[in-house]
């Protein structure tokens, strides 16, 4: 009776442990669900309490923390995300979501390494995702390595024959190396797919320019302007042109208002001082050219020798 007795009390803490276990689990799935429909709602401090009830009740919950760390990553806590994400893979190790996101914190940090890593791990779990090959292409060419860039550019393209940042940023790459047919064949398509795509306007106003068709340039600035009137860059770029064709209060106005939207922009400051020094107002250059290198002082060399150019074409005009 002994041995039955204890063998009773043994199987009941063992239902009762069953149903706890079962309840904790019941509980996390709650407050998970509840989390994702604060998401919906644009709640999301109470989205992240769920996801950490979520979590208290269930440990191994791997998309709580999937859910949370995405949460921690669009408020900028970068550590906290790559912590959550890490235990998502600890879970879970084929969670190429996972992966991903942790390798776009990795990038946010400027641990481009760890990036990559993370990213061909999530590529060799799902290589049917385009944003993963173009995740990938991105830091590959921030790093220089402009083929294997636009390899995967390609791969995502031929995932995804629409995703146009895709064919902008592949565009980009081969107007650095040079190659501006190509470059402009996918800006054009780039802008076929999406015409409200300011930056493509903008890109390919640049090898426009760089091919001398400035009037088809200047077109594509003042449209880039038009979609976005915050774009700094494509203000920089219109007052180029302007100062290609002779129009300097112009250009001087276009780079004027590039650093107004982004101070900390040096080529603007360059560039302004550069056509002021052709106007022959020196000292408003010299202010422009010592703001530039104290934002940017690796530019001594290249902006020295654009000094010299324009005085050396000054003096033929004298």
């Amino acid at each position: 009776m002994i041995y039955c007795s204890r063998l009773l009390m043994l199987l009941l803490v063992t239902a009762i442990t069953a149903q706890a276990q079962t309840s904790r689990a019941d509980s996390a799935m709650s407050y998970l669900n509840r989390g994702i429909e604060w998401l919906t709602k644009g709640e999301f401090d109470k989205a992240m309490t769920d996801f950490d009830l979520a979590i208290a009740f269930d440990p191994r919950l791997a998309q709580a923390y999937y859910n949370r760390g995405c949460l921690q990553q669009d408020k900028g806590d970068l550590d906290g995300a790559i912590t959550d994400y890490t235990r998502v893979i600890e879970i879970n190790p084929r969670h190429a979501d996972a992966f991903t996101n942790r390798g776009i914190a990795w990038v946010a940090k400027g641990a481009l390494d760890k990036a990559i890593a993370d990213y061909d791990q999530a590529i060799n779990l799902n290589p049917l995702r385009p944003m993963f090959y173009y995740n990938r292409g991105r830091v590959r060419q921030a790093t220089g390595y402009l083929d294997e860039a636009i390899a995967d550019y390609t791969k995502a393209i031929k995932i995804s024959p629409l995703l146009v940042e895709a064919y902008n940023n592949r565009g980009i790459v081969r107007f650095s190396q040079g190659d501006l047919e190509t470059a402009l064949a996918d800006l054009d398509v780039a802008i076929k797919l999406s015409p409200r795509f300011a930056m493509a306007h903008q890109n390919r106003g640049l090898i426009r320019q760089d091919k001398q068709d400035l009037d088809g340039a200047m077109a594509d600035f003042n449209q880039a302007i038009a979609l976005d009137p915050r774009l700094a860059e494509a203000y920089n770029s219109r007052g180029i042109v302007w100062s290609d064709k002779g129009e300097f209060d112009r250009s001087i106005a276009d780079f004027s208002r590039a650093i107004k939207l982004n101070p900390q922009y040096y080529g603007a400051y360059a560039n302004r001082g550069l056509v002021r020094l052709r106007q022959g107002t020196e000292a408003e250059a010299r202010q422009d050219f010592d703001q530039c290198l104290r934002l940017n002082p690796k530019l001594t060399s290249l902006l020295e020798q654009r000094i010299k150019e324009i005085k050396q074409w000054l003096a033929t005009k004298q």
